[in-house]
């Protein structure tokens, strides 16, 4: 193997957050030839303590996706998965996309993976090599907030303050990249890694978020969506991935909403519109969402353990693989529903030609009634 690849070096590295995500991209020597690198991810996930303002914020990421690109070289043998956590979602020779999977409930990931990536076929010389990990802020979790507003603060007024935060710390941060890492076989080439300790959000930044912050706890309403446009969000889209643990959220309009990998339980939602929205891994274990109106909603792999969907409409909604065990579905309208691998059991309100005719859909009956 030629010295120029065996050499392949790091050339610029940014890790913003390294207790949140840790990057290592290395070539298996032992297998490397002149001509094929084969190249060893070494990934870190897990929380993050950030000072902010007059006190301090926990977070981490529940999602994301890591992308390696490579020049004067061909991507090949891309392993579809990254041990449980991250699977192949786009390839070409030249760029290779992995997705973290999503799971129901899960807040953040905490993860150390040792992993194969891929094997670089070089075509000339330097190769460059760059591996990004991105998020959106629907993929950061706000995990603890300590000193930034009082204690007695609404479970509403919080959860949009958390969303916010997400928001704040991704533009001023993240919107980029989370973390990158670049290698090159031009040994000639100066190391730049990147002093991550020397960047300051701005003094006008802040004055502005805490602003903000006190606006909102002293907002005279406790109405969401009122407080999200006080909160400069969108709804319809700046509300995913958030933890609405115990809203106050009856009757609220969130059809057409993207709620995906969101935390309502324990949350009332009776009455609540959510026809149209995306909900697929979104936790209501323990919600009320009596009356609620979820026709033709995206509920994949969503828990409604324990929780309430009395006088619920579902019509044409998607439950694939989602969790119903110990749900009320008194008078529950599940027309045109799908069912694949849904989990019922222990159901109160469902009859004996209900059972039946979603068993036919695929549904499964796990209290063997």
């Amino acid at each position: 193997m030629s010295e120029s690849c065996a050499s392949l070096h790091l050339l610029n590295a940014y890790h913003p957050y390294p207790s949140c995500l840790s990057l290592k991209l290395e070539v298996e020597t032992k297998q490397a030839t002149a001509e094929q690198l084969p190249l060893i991810l070494t990934l870190g996930l897990n929380e993050q303590q950030k000072s902010l303002l007059n006190g301090h914020l926990r977070f981490g990421v529940k999602g994301g996706h890591c992308t390696l690109t490579v020049e004067n070289g061909q991507i090949i043998k891309p392993q579809n998965r990254l041990d449980d956590a991250f699977e192949l979602v786009t390839a070409s020779n030249t760029t290779v996309t992995w997705q973290q999977i999503p799971q129901t409930g899960r807040f953040l990931l905490r993860k150390e993976l040792i992993s194969s990536l891929a094997t670089i076929q070089v075509i000339d010389h330097p190769v460059a090599i760059t591996l990004t990990y991105d998020v959106s802020p629907s993929d950061i979790s706000i995990i603890d907030v300590v000193g930034l507003w009082q204690p007695d603060i609404s479970p509403n007024k919080q959860s949009v303050l958390e969303r916010k935060l997400a928001q704040f710390l991704w533009k001023l941060r993240l919107s980029s990249h989370l973390a990158l890492l670049r290698l090159t076989s031009d040994l000639s080439v100066s190391r730049n890694v990147e002093d991550n300790s020397s960047y300051e959000i701005s003094s006008q930044n802040l004055s502005e978020l805490h602003q903000l912050i006190n606006n909102i706890y002293n907002a005279k309403t406790n109405n969401l969506l009122e407080l999200s446009e006080l909160a400069g969000l969108d709804p319809l889209k700046d509300l995913a991935g958030g933890n609405f643990l115990a809203n106050e959220l009856s009757a609220i309009d969130l059809s057409g909403a993207n709620l995906t990998q969101t935390n309502f339980r324990g949350a009332n939602l009776t009455d609540a519109d959510l026809s149209e929205a995306v909900l697929n891994y979104t936790r209501f274990s323990g919600a009320d969402l009596s009356g609620a109106y979820l026709e033709n909603a995206n509920l994949q792999y969503a828990d409604f353990y324990r929780g309430s969907l009395a006088l619920a409409n579902l019509i044409g909604a998607d439950l694939t693989e989602a969790n119903l065990q110990d749900v009320n579905l008194s008078q529950t309208n599940l027309s045109r529903t799908e069912v694949k691998g849904a989990k019922f059991g222990n159901n109160i309100g469902i009859t004996g030609e209900m059972k039946q005719v979603l068993r036919e859909r695929g549904a499964i009956f796990v209290d063997n009634s």
